[in-house]
């Protein structure tokens, strides 16, 4: 019995780990793409890379934030570990909206 409770607790670290590991790799990701975009002269390509990029993110951090979610109502034991999960992914959202504003600043400021 104490083997299956330390592989379920392996497993929800995992799943913890895995979710903060994908809100990583979307933040540094989208702000290298943000800082190509500005280093190459707005870019169109750099940009439409980014677009697609934005929506890949999008679904893949909505996913595992809803997985979080779920595991938080089904194992009250590791409440706390997703719920951190979860802070960790939402901050991410202020900053596409910042990387977003930027983008659409220079696009109409340049366009003008």
């Amino acid at each position: 019995m104490p083997f299956q409770s330390l592989t379920q607790k392996m497993r929800m670290k995992d799943l913890s780990n895995f979710g903060r590991i994908i809100t990583l790799f979307s933040f540094v990701l989208g702000t290298m793409l943000l800082l190509f975009y500005l280093y190459f002269d707005k870019s169109y390509t750099i940009m439409n890379i980014g677009f697609y990029f934005v929506i890949v993110a999008f679904l893949l951090n909505s996913l595992l934030f809803v997985i979080n979610i779920v595991a938080i109502i089904i194992n009250n034991k590791y409440r706390l570990e997703f719920l951190k999960t979860c802070g960790v992914m939402l901050i991410n959202i202020p900053i596409a909206i910042l990387y977003f504003y930027i983008v659409v600043s220079i696009e109409f400021s340049t366009n003008l």
